[in-house]
């Protein structure tokens, strides 16, 4: 029953597409993405200059429950947390010792990466999607948005998402590379986010 209703959730989202091969493309990485139903992994991000020089690597864990919770963990070089829990989105960093707090449906209109977790059609629409292997698909938005990012790169193994590439407009590009962790069973109440006392909230829901 959840496949079937998945199905024809997927169906709705490309009508009126113009292209047969896109629609097929897209429709294909959507049955990837949420034929897993959570996602739980370590990772490391590298960041590369337009000239391939790294300038940044971090490291981390994510974990997904989809649709539309999130929640990655950079520990090193310095601890940061963003957490999406349908509602809203909290980013705390803990060198600043502030919380920014954004509306859940702020952040979806706006990035890419939330193509991981949403199901909304609306924001499937905002993107075109080429499959450039088997397993490798690129997403690019069809406007420029507010987040500078070109386009977003997934690949997958055995059903998992393996990498992802975003490529910003100034040519900067950051790679995740993810580790499965096994045996991890993820509910709604593990993407509750309770802000630290004594720490400053920066709130955008209303901005």
């Amino acid at each position: 029953m959840y496949k079937q209703l998945k199905c024809l959730l997927a169906a709705g989202l490309f009508v009126g597409m113009t292209t047969s091969a896109a629609a097929g493309d897209k429709e294909v990485l959507y049955h990837m993405i949420f034929e897993a139903k959570s996602m739980s992994s370590s990772y490391v991000q590298t960041v590369f200059s337009p000239e391939d020089k790294i300038l940044q690597e971090l490291k981390g864990d994510l974990y997904l429950l989809r649709p539309n919770y999130f929640r990655m963990d950079t520990m090193d070089p310095d601890a940061s947390t963003v957490v999406a829990d349908g509602t809203n989105v909290y980013s705390y960093d803990e060198m600043l010792e502030q919380v920014t707090i954004y509306s859940f449906n702020q952040q979806v209109a706006n990035s890419p990466l939330m193509l991981i977790i949403s199901d909304d059609s609306e924001l499937w629409g905002n993107y075109d999607v080429m499959r450039s292997s088997e397993d490798t698909f690129t997403v690019m938005p069809k406007e420029l948005g507010s987040n500078n990012i070109k386009s977003m790169s997934l690949t997958f193994n055995k059903g998992n998402i393996k990498r992802l590439k975003f490529i910003e407009n100034d040519g900067k590009y950051s790679v995740y590379n993810f580790t499965p962790k096994k045996d991890v069973s993820l509910t709604a109440n593990d993407f509750k986010y309770v802000i630290p006392e004594g720490i400053t909230v920066d709130d955008q829901r209303s901005k």
